[in-house]
């Protein structure tokens, strides 16, 4: 797996900022909003009513409509709460550099049957369990990264890929990415800011628009 360029990381930042309806603070205030609600597996209709037009806003849920959605979740609530339980909740003070794959798998897959698509798409699976635990979970947006894969396969990419960057190179990025995140934002980082996945977000924006 290639290593983290500083240059792609930077021509990832730049694309990001002509995305007039992204937010400069790439999403940190939303973090610590979406920590405070996170039902910690308790999937209840009053959370799903609150999450429900950010997935809408994302573009996770298109072409289904949000009824159609919302018949799945209520028909797989129950395991979406027993694997959170199971395979999340044991490591979600973790980062994506804490667990692997296997650990978590469970959940993403039962995340995935309330937006069934034939090619196993990573969008809408990603961006609801980045929602929930951003730090472990990388977010995956078509016109970003670009390309088509499953998302155990996009997990691993993010997650080889931070750990083929030298340590040195990865702290520098720490740094530059707080700086951004402060000076164009409404406040410091939050705490459960997705540092190492953003940053390898980042990198492979860069490299589909350099």
């Amino acid at each position: 797996m290639l290593p983290i360029d500083r240059e792609q990381f930077a021509a990832g930042v730049r694309w990001w900022q002509t995305k007039t309806s992204w937010p400069n603070d790439f999403h940190n205030s939303d973090y610590e909003v979406l920590a405070a609600q996170n039902p910690d597996g308790d999937f209840r209709d009053s959370w799903w009513a609150g999450v429900l037009p950010r997935l809408t806003a994302w573009k996770a849920l298109r072409p289904l409509s949000q009824a159609d959605v919302t018949g799945r979740f209520t028909e797989h609530r129950d395991e979406l709460s027993r694997t959170w339980h199971q395979a999340c909740a044991p490591v979600k003070d973790l980062d994506i550099t804490g667990v692997t794959w296997d650990q978590v798998r469970t959940f993403p897959e039962v995340v995935a049957r309330l937006k069934p698509t034939r090619s196993g798409s990573a969008v809408f699976p990603s961006k609801f369990c980045h929602f929930l635990l951003p730090r472990i979970f990388p977010v995956f947006d078509n016109a970003a990264v670009g390309g088509s894969c499953t998302y155990e396969t996009y997990f691993n990419v993010i997650k080889c890929t931070w750990e083929a960057t030298p340590a040195a190179l990865r702290a520098e990025l720490e740094a530059e990415l707080s700086r951004i995140v402060e000076a164009r934002g409404r406040g410091p980082l939050c705490e459960g800011f997705p540092m190492a996945t953003k940053i390898v977000e980042l990198a492979l924006i860069g490299r589909r628009h350099p």
